[in-house]
């Protein structure tokens, strides 16, 4: 099901004023009043852990620690807990962190709110966790996830950018990955494109565009003979993932149908895209890694 689940989660928020169906989760006796920016704290870690306990990623080149502006925004999603991988398309577990110092999330089954707080050492901390109580024995991982965002919970951050995606790995004390999030960069694709290519086939025609628009998960064009519009989904289960639906098409007849047609299969077989040799330029693929399409971005005029 193709959800907007930050809305979703904005809407919960509101609910959780009446706590009679809402149960407080709590690893201890450690509450959090407030959130501030701390200063750095020693770190903890057991000499005496397991050598065999690694984390689940073990190259640190790409790591460093969120700045509060590069956490909150847009929502994160929950791909795996501990070593438990989450592939979900309908009700995938989700957290935003928001400006004020609040986060917002879904386990796949209950929703939960409350504070968080972002240490200067990198640590984020979670307190005052509220959350619904329902039981969905169908969806084994909601009750590894919301014992892991829970009062009292601190974890280090392991912030990394890689392609259109940006990871935040929340790691225990020994370093072991416990919660790892995903969020998708495909803002990249806003903005008026110029198909130069089809099914292998250059295209050499300036009426032959499209716009896309993420936020609004939309996307209107021109096959150089007829103009299509349609809805756009990003499925939270895969990298760089963008698919083409509920395609319309006007119907008026041209000598270029044979042009209309690659453009419109080729949108329809699309589940992946990925920024070109700059970022003027995109690639459409098909699921096994074909290259469908070639975009080429239309620079804005001064007037838009």
């Amino acid at each position: 099901m193709k959800k907007n689940y930050i809305a979703i989660s904005l809407a919960a928020a509101l609910v959780f004023s009446s706590c009679s169906v809402f149960k407080k989760t709590s690893t201890g006796n450690s509450e959090m009043s407030s959130v501030s920016i701390e200063q750095p704290r020693p770190d903890k870690t057991d000499s005496k852990k397991n050598k065999k306990d690694k984390p689940q990623h073990t190259d640190s080149k790409h790591a460093k620690m969120p700045s509060a502006s590069e956490l909150v925004g847009s929502q994160w999603n929950i791909t795996a807990v501990g070593t438990h991988t989450i592939i979900a398309e309908d009700n995938a577990p989700y957290i935003v962190f928001a400006e004020d110092g609040r986060f917002y999330a879904g386990d796949g089954c209950n929703v939960l709110n409350g504070d968080y707080a972002l240490r200067s050492d990198g640590v984020l901390i979670f307190g005052s966790v509220l959350s619904t109580m329902k039981l969905c024995p169908d969806v084994p991982y909601a009750d590894l996830i919301a014992p892991e965002i829970a009062d009292g919970k601190s974890y280090k951050t392991d912030y990394r950018k890689i392609g259109q995606e940006t990871y935040l790995f929340l790691n225990d004390n020994s370093g072991k990955t416990v919660l790892k999030l995903r969020r998708h960069n495909m803002e990249f694709l806003n903005g008026n494109w110029q198909i130069t290519s089809a099914e292998g086939k250059n295209i050499n025609d300036d009426e032959a565009n499209l716009f896309i628009d993420i936020a609004e998960l939309k996307v209107h064009g021109n096959t150089g003979c007829n103009y299509f519009n349609g809805d756009l989904y990003i499925d939270p289960s895969r990298s760089n993932a963008i698919d083409f639906s509920n395609m319309g098409l006007t119907r008026m007849a041209c000598p270029k149908a044979e042009q209309e047609r690659m453009i419109m299969v080729a949108l329809e077989q699309t589940v992946t895209a990925i920024a070109g040799k700059n970022d003027d330029t995109v690639l459409l693929m098909d699921g096994n890694g074909k290259q469908l399409m070639t975009l080429k971005r239309i620079p804005m005029t001064k007037n838009e």
